[in-house]
């Protein structure tokens, strides 16, 4: 079983606020690239997986609010194969009140961001919102495969912040996104510290070498069960990103460097994310995964970059 944990809907990229729009626009010229979010874009690219989590996005901080009907409307339409995060903003009045309702309203799972949103991992509003999730069961993921806005709080975005939390909340399952990049050693360290910790690799996939270098640290901490799949869609494709993980080793081929076991890198792609983190039943899965993708090229080609 594939599972992307880390999808993204909208119809306008407006809807991500002003500042963070105009600077993916930005991104996008320079690459050749426009990210394609749209309901019809995002099906097909999850032809490639066969389950997938579609993230939601709210940032008072950004201005910024992607309509939860939405995604609630491909999550229903998907049999089964879609799960909804539901994002929650600390900083807001309502975030409480949307923890407790989210079971109810169809959300598997939430997403929140310290740096997108403004705020200290521990602080008093932060840990009631986790203090809720963690007594209802529902699994935190954080992070955005994207390009950054000026106004984020990078100070806000190291993983280790997030030690207190998990400390205070060992039984809340949190998925730090595309392994805290920049500051991935620090979220490795977490992954060892603390056994409901886990992250995911969207977004670090186009970044070959440093995924070569941190799965080489996991695998001497010993925490590569806790690496899961995810793309960063729109930002990347869940193909292009199974691609990226199965070739990894090629950026070593031929050298004295040490790579990456074959077993270790399938079970990262086909780990069963939905069991793990206890989202909720997973679907059959819907290809035959006995054989793996040939690799035939050590090269990444960039998002919207034809062969």
């Amino acid at each position: 079983m594939i599972v992307d944990l880390d999808t993204r809907l909208w119809t306008r990229l407006e809807d991500l606020g002003s500042e963070l729009a105009a600077k993916i626009r930005r991104t996008a010229a320079q690459r050749w690239v426009k990210p394609d979010a749209s309901p019809e874009m995002h099906a097909s690219a999850m032809g490639a997986v066969d389950a997938a989590v579609v993230v939601g996005f709210r940032s008072a901080l950004l201005r910024a609010s992607i309509s939860e009907s939405l995604l609630k409307d491909a999550v229903g339409a998907s049999g089964g194969r879609l799960f909804l995060a539901r994002a929650i903003d600390p900083t807001q009045a309502s975030a409480i009140d949307e923890v407790e309702s989210a079971r109810a309203e169809g959300a598997h799972l939430l997403w929140t961001d310290p740096m997108l949103q403004g705020y200290h991992p521990a602080a008093t509003a932060a840990m009631r919102v986790f203090d809720r999730a963690e007594a209802l069961q529902l699994p935190i993921v954080t992070g955005w495969s994207g390009a950054l806005p000026a106004s984020g709080r990078m100070e806000f975005g190291r993983p280790h912040l997030f030690d207190e939390v998990a400390r205070s909340f060992p039984r809340l399952a949190l998925v730090i996104g595309g392994l805290g990049a920049p500051f991935v050693e620090e979220t490795l360290t977490l992954l060892a510290k603390h056994d409901r910790v886990f992250t995911h690799v969207a977004g670090i996939a186009a970044r070959p070498w440093q995924l070569l270098h941190s799965l080489e640290i996991c695998r001497d901490l010993g925490v590569e069960g806790k690496v899961l799949f995810a793309s960063g869609f729109p930002f990347d494709t869940p193909a292009r990103a199974i691609e990226a993980v199965y070739s990894v080793n090629g950026w070593v081929h031929a050298t004295a460097l040490p790579h990456i076991a074959r077993s270790a890198l399938r079970e990262i792609v086909e780990r069963d994310s939905i069991s793990l983190l206890g989202i909720g039943v997973p679907p059959p899965p819907s290809r035959d995964r006995t054989r793996l993708p040939a690799v035939e090229s050590p090269r990444l080609r960039i998002s919207g970059e034809t062969a």
